[in-house]
């Protein structure tokens, strides 16, 4: 899924889209908050690859904590949610962003030639 986006998002069609990869992207030896900091603060969008296993990590607790700041603070919401397990959409949160920011929420086709987007 990762490495799709990616060809997807930096490779093909008529626009660049950059993104911020932690294995790619970020300093090694930084510590983490402050690299996840700054890759939500210098982005256009954050999106976020969600499984259940990570929606129940800390990492992700956090991640989601520091893009809804910067929804309050700088009045933009960047957050983009990338559903990848059906099951994930039957959330509380997930119904609440649904109907919030319903363009903001999308879920991971299960054919390989259909699109997210």
């Amino acid at each position: 899924v990762l490495n799709h986006l990616r060809v997807q998002l930096e490779e093909q069609g008529e626009r660049f889209l950059p993104i911020c990869l932690e294995e790619r992207d970020w300093i090694p030896g930084s510590p983490v908050l402050d690299s996840l900091t700054q890759s939500i603060q210098h982005s256009r969008e954050t999106v976020f690859v969600l499984t259940e296993r990570y929606v129940n990590s800390g990492s992700f607790k956090m991640a989601i904590f520091l893009a809804h700041q910067r929804l309050l603070e700088d009045n933009e919401d960047v957050i983009v949610l990338l559903l990848l397990e059906p099951a994930l959409q039957h959330s509380h949160f997930m119904r609440l962003r649904r109907r919030l920011c319903g363009r903001s929420v999308l879920e991971w086709p299960h054919s390989p030639s259909a699109e997210a987007w």
